[in-house]
């Protein structure tokens, strides 16, 4: 369990949604479930961002893929979070911003900068992307460095160098994309620039400050990233993960956190925690959210799973004190 990491939908959801339409990709096919990445926010197991990986290149049978799609990824469309990131007034603030917050949108990552004389290092690691991915992962993230730099200097700016995990035979294609010499198999992804760049003078586009629009539920959400250590945390987000696929299951659970249902067992239980208690606190926090937002009991049912509103009804009464319609009542004023 201890290898456990997430990753929020965001970091995808554009990729996803831009192959399926250019490959014309059935819904639910590119192993993710669609629901998952309707919310920014879903916490996204790593496990399940590397078989993602590999099928949307199996199914579009393209191995460049990732830098085909990502070119047209839109930084602006990635609504409450893009505004906090480029809320700084230059590169230097916006760079130690996205520094700083990548942990709360990827666990297990870092981004960093380091200073070689003149030259400036961004610099990725992501221990936990799978070797087969890695290729992947790499210039995702270092075409996503590229675009911010690009929209604070300028579309003509081109990278000293771009270091990226893995190898593809067409690096005439991604030497194209950054304008620069593309080096390859490294364990780190790295883009270089003249330190200078990040001086207020040399910055040429200026913006404006945007409010953040936050609602509470959209803070919960982001302050919520499971330490991998904190073990009750990363087994509650996987169970909530795992409702996407209809109602939790023991064994998919343990699949997911890497184990066997008789160590997932056997966890819980030294915790003083059993499967179907676990399940029912998760599916009532999810349900009592869905609530606030208007959604109907019957629907909240369906979602979480549930083949009769009534299973559903019993489940939650037992965990929360109330029915769900009793409870919807109760709150109405909050929600």
């Amino acid at each position: 369990m201890g290898d456990v990491r997430f990753m929020r939908a965001l970091g995808i959801r554009q990729v996803h949604n831009l192959a399926k339409r250019r490959y014309q990709i059935d819904d639910n096919t590119l192993h993710i479930p669609e629901s998952a990445l309707e919310h920014p926010m879903t916490l996204l197991p790593l496990s399940e961002i590397n078989r993602w990986y590999e099928t949307l290149e199996s199914q579009s049978g393209n191995p460049d893929i990732i830098l085909d799609i990502c070119k047209e990824i839109e930084l602006d469309k990635l609504g409450a979070i893009s505004r906090w990131l480029f809320s700084g007034y230059d590169l230097a603030s916006t760079f130690r911003r996205i520094n700083h917050g990548l942990s709360a949108l990827q666990s297990g990552a870092y981004l960093s900068g380091a200073q070689s004389g003149s030259i400036l290092k961004w610099i990725y690691h992501n221990p936990f992307i799978e070797a087969q991915c890695k290729v992947h992962d790499s210039a995702r993230i270092a075409i996503f460095m590229t675009k911010v730099l690009r929209t604070y200097l300028g579309e003509e700016f081109v990278p000293l160098r771009v270091m990226l995990s893995g190898s593809r035979k067409n690096v005439a294609k991604y030497e194209a994309y950054f304008g620069c010499e593309v080096e390859w198999s490294h364990s780190k992804t790295e883009v270089w620039f003249h330190s200078q760049l990040r001086l207020a003078t040399h910055q040429k586009n200026r913006f404006t400050q945007h409010r953040l629009a936050m609602n509470f539920s959209d803070l919960d959400d982001f302050l919520n990233m499971p330490e991998p250590d904190d073990e009750v945390k990363v087994i509650y987000e996987v169970i909530n993960y795992s409702c996407h696929y209809g109602l939790p299951t023991l064994e998919r659970v343990s699949g997911l956190l890497g184990l066997s249902t008789q160590q997932f067992q056997r966890k819980l239980h030294a915790f003083g925690m059993n499967f179907t208690t676990v399940m029912g606190y998760v599916l009532t926090n999810s349900a009592a959210n869905l609530f606030s937002k208007g959604v109907s009991v019957e629907e909240v049912a369906q979602r979480l799973g549930y083949q009769n509103c009534a299973s559903f009804n019993r489940m939650f009464k037992k965990h929360r004190g109330l029915t769900p319609k009793q409870y919807v009542h109760h709150f109405q004023d909050a929600f």
